[in-house]
């Protein structure tokens, strides 16, 4: 039986099976998810930069984890993307996909799916070798300090996204608030935050560790965001009928975009 680690300790975080659980894909392409959540995400992601009304250059994923499937569309329009991840396991799986190495996950099969949905499904190569390009720097980051990227701060970004990160991070809702404060912290002013998070979740996991999670619901994600100086708030909530195969006990999963007011 998985045991239940402390928020703070990810030194046994299992990316390899992490990555093999929850990023599969069928014999058609589609891919295999409980919930069918992954092509819910990549679509959102999709119409959030595929439709080319991000400006800037620079954009930040916070808790990048050992994955890069949030970073396909992005990769689109912005040439400049730094991963910031707490885990040094998850930052050297990422790492391994820059470098090509042999024993790095095959993420081609995801890049195709969401090329062949921006409707360019015959430049997925293009868009890998874009994203390596992309991808300048994979650091460090601990959300709950008040500057989460330290020295190696490169902001401030035109865009800062975090995907399955903040609730994960938080161990109750002023810690949640705080941390979302911290991450806007690294964006302009004007500039776009993208947040995903699971709703009602006390717990996920890399399907060998299990890992608590705070519990928040929509609304008060919403204010939390609104609170820390954001507008213009859209989001997109998928409820789930079953959990069966799904990494958390969420009853729902919440993607947020919000613009950040001018100082």
């Amino acid at each position: 039986m998985s045991k239940q680690i402390e928020t703070s300790s990810y030194d046994n975080f299992d990316a390899k099976s992490y990555l093999q659980r929850y990023f599969r894909v069928r014999p058609d392409g589609e891919p295999d998810s409980a919930e069918d959540w992954l092509p819910w995400l990549l679509g959102n992601l999709k119409d959030t930069f595929a439709g080319g009304n991000l400006a800037g250059a620079k954009l930040l994923d916070v808790g990048t984890g050992p994955a890069i499937h949030n970073l396909i569309s992005p990769a689109g329009c912005f040439s400049s993307i730094t991963c910031a991840e707490f885990s040094k396991e998850n930052r050297e799986e990422v790492k391994k996909w820059i470098r090509r190495d042999e024993d790095a996950f095959d993420w081609d099969p995801i890049i195709k799916y969401v090329c062949k949905l921006e409707g360019t499904g015959n430049q997925w190569e293009e868009r890998k070798e874009a994203l390596r390009s992309a991808i300048q720097h994979v650091v460090f980051c601990d959300v709950r300090e008040k500057n989460p990227l330290g020295s190696m701060d490169d902001g401030p970004y035109d865009v800062v996204s975090s995907v399955f990160t903040l609730c994960g991070a938080a161990r109750d809702k002023a810690e949640f608030d705080t941390i979302v404060s911290n991450v806007a912290s690294l964006l302009k002013p004007d500039g776009t935050l993208m947040l995903v998070c699971d709703l009602e979740s006390t717990h996920y996991t890399d399907g060998r560790e299990t890992y608590p999670h705070i519990s928040l619901n929509a609304p008060y994600i919403r204010q939390a965001v609104r609170n820390s100086g954001f507008t213009d708030l859209k989001d997109d909530v998928l409820l789930f009928k079953s959990r069966d195969g799904l990494k958390c006990d969420a009853t729902g999963y919440m993607y947020l975009t919000a613009r950040k007011c001018l100082e």
